[in-house]
């Protein structure tokens, strides 16, 4: 009996160390371990497209399969035709990666150097995973791109980048990227001219050189380009001044929408005044395209000798800047005709505060059963925040303001609007 004991406990001793020895497979000598075709793919810890200033700095990545593999697995990283920046000098970074055997990853640095040359912009851009691997099923590349600016003391630097309010996806579901979603534009002005700016294909970097005349400039962005789905986007601005400021970052949230694609749609996001090789900034965030609301009075006559209360919005759109509730309280109340359809009433303002409305649509009332279609003409003045409109109303060849002064109900052949800006 002992002796059964003692054959049954050996076998049981010799299944319990097949099992373990099977457990810790080192892929090594009698390797139980039986190839695969796994799949490849990269991550990044960070964004795949960066603008930066030139400085050392470390980017991470790592490469990972889906099934460990009983041999090593090569991975090759390749410098894209389209690189303008100088491998060793601006950029190093490890030419493939080695995934040891029984392992699922390995993680490595792309690093970006700086030197003492003053030079333009440069790209570095580079692939992981060429498609080249052995024993890999399917590889799921990563293509980085690093946006290099170079500046010396004196100069400024300045990044633009931006995100997304919302998620946006295409018409089969799939997620647009934040730079496929909009090409934005940095420039930089004077308050009215362009003097100069960046255009890439991300994010956006621009140098202001210290030896640049001494004045007050503007940070300026609008759309080069944006995919057909209005959104807003949130805006970053950051500023370096070698040995000075060091990423001093602006958010601005909902900063521009892409509902509408034109010059007029930009917005100005800072203020920058130079002196020497000195720098004072002053946040602006104002958007080109943005409403207000002018309250005041609307038609003096002789039934209301102060005038009607009027609340006018203005606004600007890619046909200009327009007016809306001009007339509304009189025509309905005095007139007594209902306004059932209104349009943009476009107006111009010169350099002396002189404005003009040119004949054009306003609105069209109902009467009786009946519409009657009206048209405006007007002038005026805007001083400080103060709109004055002396203006014409006409219904197809009826003028009502000269019908209005020959029956005796007004002083002036025109309505005035006086409002100001809330």
């Amino acid at each position: 009996m002992k002796n059964n004991i003692y054959k049954i406990a050996l076998v049981l001793s010799a299944f319990v160390l097949a099992l373990a020895c099977e457990n810790s497979d080192d892929l090594t000598g009698d390797s139980v371990a039986k190839p695969s075709s796994p799949a490849l793919s990269v991550s990044l810890d960070f964004a795949n497209s960066q603008s930066l200033i030139e400085t050392e700095a470390d980017y991470a990545f790592t490469v990972s399969l889906s099934q460990p593999q009983i041999t090593a697995v090569v991975v090759y990283l390749e410098l894209q035709p389209s690189s303008t920046a100088t491998e060793g000098d601006d950029f190093s970074f490890p030419h493939s990666v080695r995934i040891p055997a029984g392992a699922t990853s390995v993680s490595d640095v792309i690093t970006i150097h700086t030197d003492d040359l003053i030079e333009e912009t440069e790209t570095a851009s580079i692939k992981i995973g060429t498609g080249f691997e052995s024993n890999v099923t399917a590889t799921n590349s990563e293509t980085v791109t690093f946006s290099i600016m170079n500046y010396t003391d004196g100069d400024l630097a300045v990044g633009l980048d931006w995100a997304l309010g919302t998620t946006i996806t295409d018409n089969f579901g799939n997620e647009i990227g934040v730079y496929d979603a909009g090409d934005l534009r940095l420039l930089l002005t004077d308050g009215t001219n362009v003097l100069d700016g960046a255009d890439g294909g991300s994010a956006e970097s621009y140098v202001l050189s210290g030896a640049a005349p001494d004045g007050v400039y503007y940070i300026v962005s609008d759309f080069y380009d944006a995919y057909d789905v209005p959104v807003d986007f949130d805006l970053t601005l950051t500023f370096d001044q070698a040995g000075t400021i060091n990423g001093q970052t602006h958010f601005f949230p909902a900063a521009l929408n892409s509902a509408s694609l034109c010059g007029a749609n930009f917005v100005t996001l800072a203020k920058i005044t130079k002196t020497g090789t000195s720098y004072a900034f002053e946040e602006v965030g104002e958007r080109n395209f943005v409403s207000n609301t002018w309250s005041g009075t609307d038609v003096i006559d002789a039934f209301s000798a102060s005038g009607y209360a009027s609340e006018i919005v203005s606004d600007v759109d890619c046909d200009g800047t327009f007016l809306r509730g001009i007339n509304a309280s009189w025509m309905l109340n005095i007139w007594g005709e209902e306004i059932v359809e209104e349009a943009n009433v476009y107006y111009t303002v010169d350099g002396s505060g002189n404005v003009t409305i040119e004949s054009q649509y306003i609105f069209t009332t109902l009467y009786s059963g009946a519409l009657y279609p009206y048209t405006i003409d007007a002038t005026g003045t805007l001083v400080g925040d103060t709109l004055t409109l002396n203006y014409n109303l006409d219904q197809e060849g009826f003028a009502v303001d000269d019908w209005m002064l020959a029956n005796g109900y007004m002083a002036q052949d025109y309505f005035i609007a006086t409002v100001t800006k809330d």
